[in-house]
């Protein structure tokens, strides 16, 4: 079994950005007993974005995330802020294959998600970004790394957690792109104007084409339990 661990790193916006909109109507009254036309104004602003968001259901419902009993410890990241991951799965991959020399582990959380938070209100856009670790063997310390491992994304989607007036975001990974250990590759994207509010990033819910871990058989010296970690980055630059 291999065990994959996250660690969740989040941009810092480079400003803190409020929406504020002033709506107006107006006319000169009418002589008379006419119609009459009074002046209506409003100011909009963001919500708090001094607490944290809390996980939510990975179904797009908006409910509360009843949890992962393969990942139970995770509570989410506690980040506040106006752009934020607020929850990065830990993966745990189990070996099903070995053919042509290639390992092929699948991860087994099927309800496995990053949640990413844009809380501007800007539109200005932004990007998911994963970065997978090398492997390191946790008997003699072995590192596989380059073209000794990668990890294949499977299907993954973008969902609104709950209502939205938003465009969706969008995957920039195709179900057989590999990315090898140890580069950072773009997962997701907001165009700008779309990605405002709350969405769920799903992977290894589609059971025919799973998140895997591929590993070269040659670089593995003995049976014994590899770890890595995932690094989710989130960054407000669409370059």
């Amino acid at each position: 079994m291999t065990r994959w661990t996250s660690v969740v790193v989040a941009s810092l916006a480079l400003a803190t950005f409020t929406m504020s909109a002033t709506a107006t109507a107006q006319a000169n009254a009418k002589s008379g007993g006419g119609d009459q036309t009074t002046t209506a104004k409003v100011t909009l602003v963001g919500g708090d974005t001094s607490k944290p968001v809390s996980p939510k259901d990975p179904d797009g419902s908006g409910g509360e995330f009843p949890g992962d009993n393969l990942d139970p410890d995770n509570k989410g990241t506690g980040s506040t802020g106006d752009l934020t991951i607020d929850y990065a799965s830990n993966l745990v991959f189990d070996e099903n294959s070995y053919a042509d020399g290639l390992i092929t582990a699948t991860a087994t959380n099927n309800r496995a998600f990053v949640q990413v938070s844009d809380r501007r209100y800007t539109g200005d856009g932004w990007q998911l970004m994963l970065t997978p670790s090398v492997l390191t063997g946790q008997s003699d310390n072995q590192k596989i790394y380059g073209d000794g491992a990668s990890i294949e994304m499977g299907v993954t989607r973008f969902l609104a957690s709950g209502a939205t007036v938003s465009q969706y975001p969008h995957v920039t990974t195709a179900s057989t792109t590999r990315l090898p250990l140890g580069e950072m590759a773009k997962v997701g994207q907001a165009d700008r104007g779309t990605g405002v509010g709350t969405w769920i990033y799903r992977l290894n819910y589609d059971t025919t084409a799973p998140t895997k871990l591929l590993v070269n058989g040659s670089h593995v010296s003995e049976t014994q339990t590899y770890t890595g970690e995932l690094t989710w980055t989130l960054t407000d630059s669409l370059h």
